[in-house]
């Protein structure tokens, strides 16, 4: 028992050294992994919208298991699609139209 304590206690120290510093690493990446980061639909009902640092946004068709069409307009980076759709998503892709304001639209 006193094994398991010591062990969590090493763990709870090893992740407080880590903490910030780490997120901070991650998220000043240099311009080659940006670009080196797939774009587009990942089949966890994500979709990472790669703008070139235009800040720019896009709109998407996204379906779901039950064949239907949602409108989403998703912003730079990784937006989670199943925070607007209620069925599960299966698939999204870009519908040629930006400049739209995030969110759902039906």
């Amino acid at each position: 028992m006193g094994g398991l304590l010591a062990l969590g206690t090493l763990l709870a120290l090893g992740t407080l050294l880590a903490g910030p510093g780490t997120a901070a690493a991650a998220e000043h990446k240099t311009v080659e992994e940006k670009l080196a980061e797939p774009c587009g639909y990942f089949p966890v009902a994500q979709y990472r919208h790669c703008d070139g640092g235009t800040g720019s946004t896009v709109m998407l068709d996204v379906t779901d298991t039950f064949w239907g069409t949602h409108h989403v307009c998703v912003g730079p980076g990784v937006t989670n699609l199943q925070a607007y759709v209620r069925w599960a998503v299966i698939d999204a892709w870009w519908n040629g139209g930006v400049g739209c304001a995030p969110g759902l639209y039906e």
